[in-house]
């Protein structure tokens, strides 16, 4: 018998917690499918921080990264600690320290509405840039610094090559080159040298500036884009706005050169949402495509494409939540898209 995927459960804080909630029946679904898995809830958040003082320790990191196989996480920010120091440090260790470079987040029309329809991937690098948080503040001035290393940018473009390959899409790799000429300079070069090794592909770049005013004007010449830490969390939270809002657009982050047994985390974009916390009105469907992407990472297109169907049916019936214009509530729009499952 196959050895059983371990899916590490992290709800974290705020809406992320209710969300989540609306994943575990797709994990027990897949399981009535024939996949062997196994899940396993862990504590680590704002509760957990301020009951013990730990953020996620050196031990529970080392189980999730040789234990496990995966991670499904809510969200994390919580108001109670003003400086989000346990959410930095939980989401950072989990990132850096697993090298998960890639994070993609693919944002397709998914509401019943008319064309144009709205298609564009982001590939976001996910451990560097100015998201290091290597900086420091003293009287009269603060630093941020922005770190970019060749074998992240790599990884990073190359799987937004290899991705534009497949689909057959243009790619853009959106930097300010112009400006920041010593580590946007890095991505531009390596861009360079990666269009030259993937001749198929209809690559260019563009100032991040110019590319944002043409995505708002018409998004249809974009296919993938690719982009360091900063810009990507731009590029791809705008691209959330053209097909619902931040409550329906799904990522997951890997490392393509697998140094671990973890090799994946898949979260929705949204953040915590702590202003509607606790009264069951965060949207799912941004957890429930990023579990999606989670089965497809792990080989289990069948669940991924009834998955995303699903979904795509529920919303065409008038399934909403308040976000999206309608009344149902997180756990009945999770049942209104369950239902639509293939048993």
């Amino acid at each position: 018998m196959d050895k059983p995927i371990r899916i590490a459960l992290i709800p974290g804080d705020g809406v992320g917690g209710e969300v989540l909630a609306e994943a575990l029946p797709l994990l027990a679904w897949a399981k009535t499918r024939g996949r062997s898995l196994e899940a396993v809830g862990l504590p680590y958040g704002a509760d957990h921080f301020l009951a013990t003082g730990e953020t996620l320790p050196d031990a529970a990191f080392l189980d999730l990264r040789d234990r496990y196989d995966a991670i499904l996480f809510g969200a994390v920010g919580d108001q109670r600690i003003p400086d989000g120091r346990h959410a930095e440090e939980i989401l950072l260790k989990l990132r850096q320290g697993l090298e998960l470079t890639v994070n993609f987040r693919p944002c397709t029309s998914i509401l019943p509405v008319p064309p144009p329809t709205f298609d564009v991937e982001v590939f976001r690098e996910n451990t560097e840039g100015p998201y290091c948080l290597q900086g420091f503040t003293e009287p009269g001035r603060a630093v941020d610094l922005a770190i970019h290393t060749e074998p992240a940018v790599r990884r990073l473009l190359q799987a937004a090559f290899l991705r534009a390959e497949h689909v057959c899409r243009p790619l853009t790799l959106a930097h300010k080159a112009n400006v920041l000429k010593h580590g946007h300079g890095l991505w531009a070069r390596i861009f360079e040298d990666l269009r030259k090794e993937h001749p198929s592909v209809a690559a260019n770049s563009m100032h991040a500036d110019a590319l944002l005013c043409a995505l708002v004007q018409d998004p249809g010449p974009f296919g993938v884009i690719a982009a360091d830490n900063y810009l990507g969390d731009l590029i791809s939270d705008l691209c959330a706005a053209f097909i619902g809002g931040l409550g329906v657009a799904p990522s997951i982050s890997w490392a393509p050169h697998h140094p671990f047994r973890c090799t994946a985390l898949a979260e929705p974009v949204h953040g915590s949402a702590p202003d509607i916390a606790g009264q069951g009105r965060a949207n799912p469907v941004g957890m429930i495509l990023s579990t999606a992407l989670l089965f497809r990472h792990l080989g289990w297109e069948p669940e991924a494409a009834a998955l995303e169907g699903a979904v795509s049916i529920a919303l065409a019936e008038g399934a909403k939540t308040r976000d999206l214009g309608g009344t149902l509530s997180t756990a009945a729009m999770g049942k209104a898209i369950r239902d639509h499952l293939p048993r």
